[in-house]
């Protein structure tokens, strides 16, 4: 009973988010908010609890804050929504049938009664169905592949590359503001990894450069002039050499 209840309510969640809103398009939940605003807020605090992040209440936003964050999250699902789609129509119209005939060819030819029972032998020495095909989707802008089968009629589910993102924002997770500093040069993030720094690698001396040429921009000009000098000169005398 318990288990009936819990395959009850998540069917009706997968409702929500599959039938009411993945595929909806934007403008008729738009349209929904506009014209029927009670059943919007409704089903998109619904949608909120489902997607978002458990410790923040749908209820502290406000009505458009909370459309705006779920058409947002629309925008980010329904590509994937699509593939996913797209996969499992390709399983249920074309991989299912194929399969569900083989095995019935098979079960006939196990059958003494069966007008295929004459051919038990060559069925048993038939290859097995291929295994279960995988769909491979690609979420888009972001190196995370879904790797997808319906092995045993039933949603498998398997990612790659989000651990990259995982992990990659648990190394940011409680890291204090101060350790993350614009460079005073080139304006690209630094970790200010000793107290004091201010700069990337090789930004120090162009900084310097920098103030010198405000301060001095004559003299900075002289001394551009005299290195090309000699720096021409310096060529002149190995040509000679040569």
């Amino acid at each position: 009973m318990i288990n009936e209840k819990k395959d009850m309510s998540r069917k009706k969640d997968l409702k929500i988010l599959i039938e009411d809103y993945l595929e909806r398009d934007i403008l008729q939940m738009e349209t929904l908010f506009d014209r029927r605003r009670h059943d919007a807020m409704a089903l998109f605090s619904r949608i909120f609890q489902l997607l978002g992040a458990p410790e923040i209440d749908a209820d502290d936003l406000k009505p458009y804050e909370l459309k705006e964050t779920v058409l947002e999250w629309h925008g980010l699902l329904s590509p994937i929504w699509g593939k996913i789609k797209n996969a499992f129509l390709d399983y249920r119209n074309h991989v299912l049938p194929e399969k569900r005939t083989h095995q019935r060819m098979i079960s006939s030819a196990q059958d003494p009664s069966s007008p295929l029972s004459k051919y038990r032998d060559l069925v048993e020495h038939t290859p097995a169905f291929p295994e279960e095909k995988t769909y491979a989707i690609k979420a888009r802008r972001m190196p995370v592949t879904i790797n997808l089968s319906f092995s045993s009629e039933k949603f498998h589910i398997s990612m790659e590359g989000l651990r990259i993102l995982d992990n990659f924002l648990l190394h940011l997770k409680d890291v204090p503001v101060e350790s993350l500093y614009p460079c005073d040069h080139c304006g690209k993030i630094i970790v200010a990894t000793r107290k004091g720094k201010r700069y990337h690698a090789g930004c120090a001396a162009k900084a310097k450069q920098k103030e010198r040429w405000e301060k001095d921009p004559e003299g900075c000009r002289e001394k551009e002039r005299k290195r090309y000098r000699e720096r021409k000169e310096n060529i002149k005398n190995k040509q000679e050499v040569l």
